[in-house]
């Protein structure tokens, strides 16, 4: 009985940790490469503009890419149909080559915080656009790339 009580403890404290997804996302890219005409839309809806939330992009890519960062425009809708657009620079490595995030069989995955402890002024429907923004169009050796929006901790 100790044990049964001690396992369901376990896995509640197991599933109880981490944060709370609120919105995700991912898309494959096509093995032709990504574009600049293929923009990334993901659309969610924030209830709760008590919290504070970040986005996290996941990325997936091979560790055949060339470079150690690619540079995307962002494109942000707010429920109030205003717009504001930033361009980033993903960091994939650092400076001596080493990829960060998950590598293994000739794939890198990793999560990316571009917006950290931010609070939505109102309730609503959000929308993100990624613009892959290089000097390589198509761009070569991404694989996928989604977005997760998590209560901060």
């Amino acid at each position: 009985m100790r044990l049964l009580i001690a396992s369901v403890f376990f896995c509640l404290l197991l599933t109880s940790c981490g944060p709370t997804v609120v919105y995700e996302q991912e898309y494959d890219i096509e093995e032709s490469g990504w574009t600049y005409a293929d923009s990334l839309s993901f659309n969610f809806t924030i209830e709760d503009t008590t919290l504070t939330y970040e986005y996290l992009l996941d990325l997936t890519h091979s560790a055949d890419f060339p470079h150690q960062n690619f540079y995307v425009n962002l494109h942000t809708r707010f429920p109030s149909g205003q717009r504001s657009s930033q361009q980033l620079s993903l960091q994939m490595a650092d400076n001596f080559g080493q990829w960060y995030g998950d590598c293994g069989g000739g794939t890198c995955e990793l999560s990316i915080p571009i917006l950290q402890k931010a609070r939505f002024q109102s309730p609503g429907a959000y929308s993100l656009t990624v613009e892959q923004n290089t000097r390589e169009n198509p761009l070569q050796n991404i694989n996928a790339l989604g977005l997760r929006v998590v209560v901060s901790e």
